[in-house]
């Protein structure tokens, strides 16, 4: 059962206890709904996660971390959590309903507070972080969407749906939790938030409240990151006029290093409350030589004189009435400023010359009986008269009261809800049937544009504003917006591209590029991406991450010297290594044969298929034995010797020859004519 698309649920009893009223608002984790605890008969705040996350054990386990964590914070300035469960998949918190609006919404219309009640609502908010800080509880979202302003005008924070116990890891978190108009530099740098996080998202809040701007902006995130890093936030009385006092606050806390901040929300709190002390009484003069600069600076409409209660909560009215009391004179207005008496005292006098008005007759004698009568019917008259005037001022105070109040009640009515009126929901609708709807039920319902959405059906209404069941004047415009259906990118192809070309390519489809790995290529040059985790044209959701793989190019190398080593052996060994052999054979009187006499390159370092050359010996050039049969001795001997070869001669019968044989012919020679030997080979020459 998804109880988190639409408003479908209204009037369904959950986990058979929390009866669903209305929607109330829809966030990117979950939706809330206003709902009756039927056990305790109180309204309550359901929020309910949407279902695709309700599946995923990690969000489950930090929405349930959420209540458990605001379980233990105990502060007025701090959105209670009453309960936690599940019923048939859907994942709840039963919280406290407050009945008002945020402080972003204050901000739309006021557009900026005035100094003090800044100051105010700041001290409010700092009061629940410092709750939560003591606690070991970090918000790491604080911004005016999660501040909460009832009707009565009490501050609540809320959501602490981003929030881990401080002491439960000391990793750091990589990626961005929070928003980045008010995200810490810390935070933005991927490094772990900390209670002085929360104090530099409450400076930012702080300076939005005074100025209705805040201090980092720009086209995209991205900039407004790089500005929380790379930039102080100014003064806000470079904007406004205020006291040093309030400057002090908003630089302390926004100071770029963690440790120049106040330490935790409650230094922070002490520092507004002691500002506040010192500026109480304080009027600020706005600049008189520049009209424009005197409009900007003008403290903002309704602020000044204005209790936080009537501010916030728009109670306040143009005037007042008064009440008559009974025992006061009834008095007419004749020009501002002075009244004058519309019911003198009633007296009757008849003198002796006076003559009666009805007869003509004369009045009688003083004293006599018939005077004596004529006075006590006088008397009567009079009294008679006063009775009846007293009565018809009573009377007509009755009725002017009467008339007054019901003219206030009227006006109330008129200007409080008479003229509002419930509007319809356009949920899940068309946008043609949206504006039927609306029409229908006397407002008109204008397209607010299109946005990206996994749980509603492209073309139909994805959200509206105001929302459904709010209060909205007769007539008035409800704007809403279409959903596009699921954001889906394609993968492009980025093998063969750089890492740099990769990520401009992926950029404007909100895919992430990251390296996983750079490994050795004999084909692709180095730097260029060899694969990629995800296929190219497969549709995917928005910052899908794409992991790929680098080439380092060819692997070098070592070259092993095989010099005056055996040749068999060093085309084993370079073959083996990746390299290619080119062996050239030469004769050599000094190296054996089979031995490398040299090799090319000889050391360092190579490619795989690279070509070394080595020189293999074929031992010495051989010559041929010349003929030297039928020579006489002393000539074979010469031709030998100079053929490059030891003569051995041997005379098979000493002394028939003579003494060294000369002038005898040689009979046979040892090797036979025309054997190939090496120079310095010994030969036998035989004669008798």
């Amino acid at each position: 059962m998804d109880l988190s698309v639409s408003d479908a649920p209204v009037g369904r009893l959950l986990d058979g206890r929390y009866r669903i009223e209305a929607l109330v608002a829809r966030g990117g984790m979950a939706t809330v709904y206003k709902a009756t605890d039927t056990r305790l008969d109180r309204p309550v705040a359901l929020k309910i996660m949407h279902a695709e996350l309700a599946a995923d054990d990690e969000f489950v386990a930090r929405f349930i971390n959420e209540a458990r964590a605001v379980a233990q914070l105990s502060d007025p300035n701090v959105v209670n959590v009453f309960d936690q469960g599940e019923d048939d998949g859907a994942v709840y918190l039963a919280m406290e309903y407050i009945n008002g609006r945020t402080l972003r919404d204050v901000l739309h219309e006021r557009g900026r507070l005035g100094a003090d009640l800044a100051l105010e609502v700041a001290e409010s908010v700092l009061s629940a972080l410092a709750s939560a800080h003591r606690a070991g509880i970090v918000h790491r979202d604080v911004k005016p969407e999660n501040v909460l302003v009832g009707n009565d005008g009490r501050v609540k924070v809320a959501d602490f749906g981003l929030a881990r116990a401080n002491s439960s890891s000391s990793k750091t978190t990589r990626g961005l939790l929070g928003t980045v108009s008010y995200i810490s530099p810390e935070q933005a740098l991927g490094e772990r938030a900390t209670p002085r996080s929360d104090v530099y998202s409450a400076g930012i809040m702080l300076y939005e409240l005074l100025t209705g701007k805040t201090p980092h902006e720009g086209p995209t995130d991205f900039v407004v990151v790089r500005s929380h890093i790379d930039d102080d936030v100014p003064p806000p009385s470079e904007l406004v006029p205020l006291p040093p006092s309030v400057d002090d606050l908003v630089v302390t806390a926004t100071a770029r290093e963690p440790l120049q901040r106040y330490a935790d929300a409650g230094a922070f709190l002490g520092a507004v409350r002691r500002a506040r002390s010192a500026i109480a009484g304080v009027v600020l003069p706005a600049p008189e030589d520049d009209p424009e600069l005197a409009e900007t600076h003008a403290e903002p409409r309704d602020s000044a004189g204005v209790t936080l209660d009537e501010a916030l909560a728009g109670t306040v009215l143009a005037g007042q009435v008064g009440q008559v009391r009974p025992d006061e004179d009834v008095t007419e207005t004749s020009r501002p400023g002075s009244t004058r008496r519309i019911d003198a005292p009633l007296s009757i006098r008849f003198t002796e010359d006076e003559t009666d008005a009805e007869t003509g007759e004369e009045p009688p004698r003083p004293g006599s009986r018939a005077a004596r009568q004529a006075e006590a019917r006088a008397r009567a008259a009079a009294h008679r008269r006063t009775e009846q005037t007293r009565s018809r001022r009573g009377l007509y105070l009755f009725l002017f009261v009467l008339l007054l109040a019901v003219g206030v009640a009227t006006a109330a009515w008129w200007y409080g809800s008479g003229r509002w009126e419930s509007t319809p929901s356009l949920l899940d609708l068309t946008a043609e049937q949206a504006e039927t709807r609306a029409e229908e039920s006397g407002f008109t319902a204008v397209n607010g544009g299109e946005e990206f959405s996994e749980t509603v059906e492209a073309g139909l209404v994805l959200s509206t504003e105001p929302g459904p069941g709010e209060r909205l004047l007769g007539g008035g415009e409800i704007t809403y917006v279409l959903s596009k259906g699921p954001e889906r990118y394609e993968v492009p192809t980025l093998t063969g591209l750089t890492v740099e070309a990769a990520n401009q390519l992926a950029e404007p489809l909100s895919l992430t590029v990251r390296v996983e790995d750079e490994v050795y290529h004999d084909e692709v040059e180095a730097g260029l991406i060899l694969t990629q985790s995800v296929e190219p044209g497969e549709q995917v959701r928005r910052d899908t991450e794409v992991v790929v793989t680098v080439s380092r190019g060819p692997q070098p190398l070592t070259i092993e010297d095989f010099t005056g080593r055996p040749a068999t052996d060093a085309q084993a060994a370079l073959t083996a290594a990746g390299f290619r052999v080119n062996t050239v054979e030469q004769n050599s009187n000094d190296v054996a044969p089979g031995v490398i006499i040299s090799q090319e390159p000889a050391s360092g370092t190579g490619f795989r298929n690279d070509e070394i050359t080595i020189t293999v010996s074929l031992g010495p050039e051989l010559v041929p034995v010349p003929e030297v049969r039928g020579e006489r001795v002393e000539d074979a001997e010469r031709i030998l010797r100079e053929a490059g070869f030891e003569v051995e001669i041997v005379d098979l019968f000493p002394g028939i020859g003579g003494e060294d044989g000369r002038g005898v012919r040689i009979q046979n020679q040892e090797p036979q004519a025309g054997t190939p030997l090496a120079p310095g080979s010994n030969v036998r020459i035989i004669h008798f």
